[in-house]
């Protein structure tokens, strides 16, 4: 008797897809990279100023020599991201995010340390968006992209962690090696990189006059708040800036209304969840970039801690964002993402309240634990707010709507520390200060939450 064929065996399919996690793990690095590098240096400041000199105010230009060219200059990285191709302007940023890390760990002056940050801030701009654009291309399945956004994300909250702790461990050797041990990363990355697909290139014109303009606003208005700490707000040079800044915007928007091929093209803006995503994303950084900066200075100046304990006060935080970030991926699954949004700012909420309701009377246990429900909520949250940006613009515009979202990011980010470092300056103490700072966090997340509740998200 004839025996009967055996069915072929279906090959299982990945929920990734064709592409596997690659781009997902790639993107996550990059992610980790950039957000540890403003979390490493905040350890660093102390002990940088004893040995460079300067005040509140040069140390602000350390942090915000980084952040503010990030923020300005990612439209215009997601424009070139566009053009170019994602994967090469990814590996091009990674490869000056590692030169300018050397000349950051070289530096012997304040100048050639913010100098270097400059540079490093470019590098990051252009390896921030082409990695979201990496994970674009590569996940077109809905389920797929939200878990390589969950692991993007892990990159920050990972960052949270290993920031402040390497910097404990690496500033009493020196502070340049907070520089020096990006370059392996970066290294790790790009031979990881060389395995990615190519990415496709898109005729898209470059708007010039609105990139002097974004760099103007951004660059004026944070200028001027960071100036305004040590000068006052009343001051000739903080005014001037600020006014630049201010003027500079409205022309942007206006350039924004008429140009043929705008860099931001406010038609964005018409989605009410892109509304919430982006104002969620900029609140929420401003929120957490101030906070770091902040808490890092209280440890050290205000209860003695060494750069080691510092960062061991952060570290538990790696754990809770991990959780965090892993929770959201099911949490949208399973109740949608108007609840992981909601469950993620009523974390928020009760994490930036301990600040508010302790206040100076914080020990060092008391800062790991505000930062650890921060860091859970901040985790809950993010990858809803990336995923909300992505699913609102669509595919046609999902390069610069990544870029106008990482934009206002980075914005919040630079004006966080800037914002929190006048309130500390101009407060009677650093307590009041503090205090002051993160009782606007306070509002800013319930704005939020109200704004999301209020909405058919």
């Amino acid at each position: 008797m004839r025996a009967e064929p055996k069915p072929k065996a279906v090959p299982s399919v990945s929920v990734w897809g064709a592409e596997g996690p690659l781009p997902a793990y790639v993107a996550s690095i990059a992610m980790f990279l950039i957000c540890m590098d403003t979390l490493i240096t905040n350890v660093a400041l102390p002990t940088i100023e004893v040995e460079l000199g300067g005040g509140m105010a040069a140390q602000q230009w350390i942090v915000d020599g980084y952040t503010m060219p990030l923020a300005m200059l990612l439209l215009c990285a997601g424009n070139i991201s566009d053009r170019l191709g994602a994967k090469r302007v990814f590996i091009a940023g990674m490869a000056g995010f590692a030169v300018a890390s050397l000349i950051c760990a070289l530096a012997n002056s304040v100048l050639m340390l913010v100098v270097g940050r400059v540079v490093l801030g470019i590098a990051g701009a252009l390896t921030l968006p082409s990695s979201m654009s990496l994970i674009n291309e590569a996940y077109l399945a809905e389920r797929a992209r939200s878990r390589a956004l969950a692991i993007w994300g892990i990159g920050g909250s990972a960052a949270t962690a290993c920031g402040p702790l390497l910097g404990g461990l690496l500033v009493p050797i020196h502070w340049g090696w907070v520089f020096a041990i990006n370059v392996p990363v970066c290294a790790v990355v790009l031979l990881m990189a060389r395995h990615l697909p190519t990415s496709p290139t898109r005729p898209v014109p470059f708007d010039m006059p609105s990139q002097v303009l974004a760099i103007a606003g951004i660059g004026g208005l944070t200028c001027g708040v960071i100036e305004a700490g040590s000068q006052g707000f009343l001051a000739p040079l903080p005014l001037a800036c600020m006014l630049v800044g201010v003027l500079a915007c409205i022309a942007f928007v206006v350039r924004q209304q008429h140009a043929e091929y705008p860099m931001m093209p406010l038609a964005l803006f018409e989605s009410e969840g892109m509304r919430i995503a982006l104002y969620g994303g900029f609140s929420m950084i401003l929120s957490w970039n101030g906070m770091i900066f902040l808490s890092t200075l209280f440890l050290q100046q205000g209860l003695g801690a060494s750069p080691l304990m510092c960062g061991l006060a952060f570290a538990p935080a790696a754990v809770t964002s991990t959780i965090g970030n892993l929770l959201s991926d099911r949490l949208t699954g399973s109740r949608g993402m108007r609840f992981s949004l909601s469950a993620g700012m009523a974390v928020l909420f009760v994490g930036y309240g301990m600040f508010v309701v302790c206040g100076g009377a914080m020990s060092s246990v008391a800062v790991s634990a505000a930062v650890c429900v921060v860091g859970l909520g901040g985790a809950l949250t993010t990858p809803c707010l990336a995923s909300l940006v992505l699913k609102s613009a669509g595919a046609e515009h999902g390069g610069v709507a990544s870029a106008v979202f990482n934009t206002l990011r980075q914005v919040g980010g630079a004006l966080g520390i800037a914002v929190f470092g006048a309130l500390v300056e101009v407060s009677p103490s650093f307590q009041a200060g503090m205090t002051a700072s993160l009782g606007i966090s306070v509002a800013l997340i319930l704005l939020l939450f109200i704004s999301v509740r209020r909405s058919g998200v």
